[in-house]
């Protein structure tokens, strides 16, 4: 169910061209240059439709960088959470953070660790087994025969490489007994990983989602515990002042949104901007926050406890919204992608977004989207790439679609090709002009363009 509010943005025009700033990423001054606006308010469409066209927001600023001259460009990435397979690093994390659950501990009992140590131990050590030791009977023909661990490795290999049909008539019989376990874990699905399916634990984990904007009375209720938990975490992880860790500055960054909520066509999700809340033991330890979009489930950012930090916080939250999606999609078969902000391919606390796979890159110029390994290779070469091959492939001229952009101009709304008669301005022109081609035909047509008198 579309919303009926228009979406309104007020775009910041410089005729000498956007002052550059210090780059978060590099650290390196004045070199990280992008065009930005001002959105009073965006539909979740339109909002999606210019993710798509690599810009987003902080709060309600929103910003595009200027690709070929930034010191770090800026690739928008997306996940098809559907299609996703966890990594063998995310499985441990995943597993870690069950242990926790389950055991109070990151690692496993001493009575559960059975592939660490023998079935039978003497109780004291130092008192030798009375046994006797038949020399040359050889292996117990009652056991699975020892193999070569590169022989093992191999078989799994294969395994995983069969048809889905030959895995569940064969896979039983191809996998010694010793091995069973790992072989069922290579079959699990995500969902198998997630902790708040099992029931018995040591503590209770509880992922809420409340409304952020407008803000819910889950989100009041949760407010100033929220707001000290971004505190706590900037100061101790980005090292910030704490002066700059305000109630003002947390609701401006992280609470204000500009998007309109709506709901899907069956109304069966919401869109909007929301703060996921993760709770253990009834104490705020993570959030997420969020914004729901058609199609997707785009992550804005995520504060955590660092006295959590060894349950590696950040990707299991990554997982967690990963998770969602797939939920979603049972709802809605079209609910498919994961938006994880932006991938910086030069700098490594940002290529880690890679890791999701398969994942997907939007090409700069035709803002098609391109598999991350073919990405990568000419990333390698050159920090900035056109990634559409297909050279043939150009954007579209943006004075063939100018002219129906919408424009609000002396208390009324009307199209560029009104506007252009009614204000000679040279600069209003170059401004609308520079705008439009930045967000593009579609959400020219739709989206309000605010003009000062």
């Amino acid at each position: 169910m579309a919303s009926t509010k228009p979406s309104l943005v007020e775009y910041f025009y410089k005729p000498e061209g956007p002052e550059p700033h210090q780059c978060g990423y590099c650290k390196s001054d004045n070199t990280s240059i992008s065009n930005g606006m001002w959105a009073h308010q965006l539909t979740c469409q339109d909002y999606k439709d210019l993710i798509d066209r690599g810009w987003r927001r902080s709060g309600k600023y929103c910003y595009k960088p200027i690709m070929n001259r930034t010191c770090c460009p800026l690739y928008t990435i997306k996940c098809d959470a559907p299609s996703f397979q966890l990594s063998k690093s995310q499985k441990t994390v995943m597993k870690k953070v069950n242990r926790y659950l389950e055991f109070g501990s990151t690692k496993l009992p001493d009575t559960l660790s059975t592939s660490k140590q023998p079935t039978a131990v003497a109780e004291d050590a130092s008192v030798k087994s009375t046994k006797t030791v038949t020399p040359g009977v050889g292996q117990d023909p009652d056991k699975p025969l020892c193999r070569k661990a590169k022989e093992v490795r191999r078989e799994r290999k294969m395994e995983k490489l069969k048809p889905q049909e030959d895995q569940s008539s064969a896979g039983a019989t191809a996998i010694p007994p010793q091995e069973s376990s790992t072989a069922h874990d290579l079959k699990k699905s995500m969902e198998d990983f997630l902790p708040y399916l099992t029931k018995s634990k040591a503590h209770k984990l509880e992922i809420k989602l409340v409304q952020s904007t407008p803000r819910s009375p889950e989100f009041k209720a949760t407010f100033k515990e929220s707001c000290a938990l971004y505190r706590k975490y900037q100061i101790a992880v980005h090292k910030d002042k704490p002066s700059d860790c305000t109630e003002e500055q947390f609701v401006r960054f992280l609470v204000d949104s500009p998007l309109i909520p709506s709901k899907n066509s069956t109304g069966s999700i919401e869109y909007g901007s929301f703060h996921q809340h993760y709770y253990i033991d009834g104490k705020l330890i993570m959030v997420g926050v969020v914004d729901m979009l058609p199609n997707c489930l785009s992550s804005v950012y995520v504060y955590y406890d660092p006295d959590i930090m060894f349950l590696s916080p950040g990707v299991y939250s990554a997982l967690s919204e990963i998770a969602a999606v797939r939920r979603l999609q049972k709802k809605d078969p079209t609910f498919q992608y994961y938006y994880m902000g932006y991938y910086v391919h030069s700098c490594p606390k940002m290529n880690y977004k890679g890791q999701y796979t398969p994942s997907f890159l939007a090409c700069p110029e035709t803002y098609n989207w391109v598999p991350i390994e073919k990405c990568k290779i000419k990333l390698d070469a050159n920090k900035y790439s056109r990634f559409e091959e297909n050279s043939e492939i150009k954007p579209v001229a943006v004075d063939s679609y100018i002219e129906q952009a919408l424009v609000f101009y002396e208390q009324q709304c009307m199209p560029y090709e009104i506007f252009k008669v009614l204000c000679q301005h040279d600069m209003s022109h170059k401004k609308i002009k520079e705008y439009a081609e930045l967000v593009g035909k579609d959400i020219t047509h739709r989206m309000i363009l605010y003009m000062e008198e």
